[in-house]
């Protein structure tokens, strides 16, 4: 691989991070406003007298605290998956599970999905092995596959990601509600195919069938240097 398309690859990685990362930091302003609301509300409630035997207050006081605890959940569950996908990119190659990286990269797909009004459904297979490769690069693919699909797909429909396992190989499927409508050399570049191929992997699709189209990505396990 030359030079000028590994720089490519690397300038569209760094583009895909912070692109996540802003979505990301989106979530946390709302789920945190949320809680401030929430804990001024009750702030009202307290000033106004106290609950005494106002079931009124007493419901909207219940309700806030509840709000607050399902948010306060949310948020850290999300900076819990900020950790593992920054960490991903500690090291170049590293053991990984898949069904790991695909769930903790979903919670960050979210927002665009809610944006475009499209449910992400995941389909984790059982079982599978750790893979040896680079999962910082890995995670990169996955946003620009999943950000093609979603240009492909009409609100109101699902996107279905599975994972399997193909001897030693891993197997991410993308599965659109529709006949794709290009060919996947020209529908994905060739930067983001010279990362797959620097992964040591391969893109199919399917035959167009009347009810869908898979997308699929297949990553070998690398050897293991010493």
């Amino acid at each position: 691989m030359d030079a000028m398309m590994e720089n490519n690859i690397r300038q569209e990685q760094i583009e895909s991070f912070g692109r996540l990362m802003a979505g990301f930091s989106h979530d946390m302003k709302n789920h945190l406003g949320i809680i401030r609301e929430s804990n001024g509300l009750m702030g009202d409630i307290l000033e106004m007298g106290g609950l005494g035997e106002d079931e009124i207050s007493l419901q909207r006081l219940k309700k806030s605290i509840s709000a607050i605890e399902r948010r306060v959940v949310i948020t850290a569950n999300m900076f819990h998956h900020l950790s593992g996908f920054a960490h991903r990119a500690d090291a170049p190659y590293s053991s990984f599970q898949l069904n790991d990286l695909i769930s903790e990269e979903c919670i960050f797909l979210e927002r665009f999905s809610r944006l475009k009004q499209i449910e992400i459904v995941q389909e984790l297979g059982d079982g599978l092995l750790a893979i040896y490769n680079d999962p910082a690069l890995l995670q990169h693919v996955l946003y620009r596959l999943y950000i093609q699909c979603l240009e492909q797909i009409e609100s109101g429909h699902s996107l279905i990601i599975i994972t399997g396992q193909e001897g030693e190989n891993i197997v991410i499927t993308f599965r659109l509600p529709a006949a794709l409508q290009a060919d996947l050399e020209n529908w994905f570049g060739d930067t983001l195919l010279a990362a797959i191929e620097k992964l040591n992997g391969t893109l199919e699709q399917s035959e167009n069938t009347q009810d869908h189209t898979d997308v699929r990505l297949i990553i070998a396990s690398l050897p293991i240097e010493e």
